[in-house]
């Protein structure tokens, strides 16, 4: 065994720093969805002037995706770009990404990439208007709040008025943490690959 170490110090050193990488580095996570129950979807009015806002509490630390439903209006409304911003608790600007509305589904969640670090339990808000359109912008769809709601749900606003009994049709993916049976596996799945890949070497030199 110590033979075998001395002669693939580099390669144990390789292993080390790729399980290390899973943990306590943290370089790889898992991902899990949080999303508003499938149902019949009502409209806003158009998200041109007057933006769509929800209030809602992230259940984990980092969001790599937000998905939101628009309506083209019968393909009226198929220009211009989705401004998808994220506030604090104060209104503050957190972050503002534009998705090309052409490239959005029509009637069906779109997941935006926003790469958003919050705080898992606090308040934000998020805020869908469109801007530079042609001819009209498109409608934002939200969903029956007692059905639907997904655990990330506080409020939603058109404009600053709040829409009683309604949420956003809304998905939220995140990136989390591997748990300890998925770290487990991962590094024993690269150990083994490691050994594996020594051993071939191995007899292709004996064989050479």
């Amino acid at each position: 065994m110590r033979e075998w170490l001395i002669r693939n110090k580099f390669i144990l050193a390789a292993t080390l720093l790729l399980c290390a990488l899973i943990w306590p580095v943290g370089i790889f996570r898992a991902e899990t969805i949080s999303r508003t129950a499938a149902d019949y979807s009502k409209n806003t009015d158009p998200i041109g002037l007057v933006a769509a806002i929800e209030e809602f509490v992230p259940q984990y630390d980092e969001i790599k995706t937000l998905g939101i439903d628009i309506g083209k209006q019968g393909g009226k409304a198929d220009s211009g770009n989705i401004r998808l911003t994220i506030y604090d608790e104060n209104l503050q600007e957190i972050l503002a990404v534009n998705y090309p509305v052409a490239d959005m589904k029509d009637g069906e969640l779109t997941d935006i990439p926003v790469d958003a670090k919050l705080t898992a339990g606090k308040r934000y808000f998020f805020g869908v208007q469109c801007e530079d359109y042609d001819e009209s912008a498109p409608v934002l769809h939200y969903r029956d709040e007692t059905r639907n709601a997904c655990p990330e749900h506080l409020h939603f606003y058109y404009g600053p008025v709040v829409q009683e009994g309604a949420v956003a049709n809304m998905r939220f993916t995140y990136a989390v943490r591997l748990k300890w049976w998925q770290i487990l596996f991962y590094d024993s799945f690269i150990i083994f690959a490691v050994i594996a890949v020594s051993k071939l070497l191995e007899k292709k030199d004996e064989v050479g």
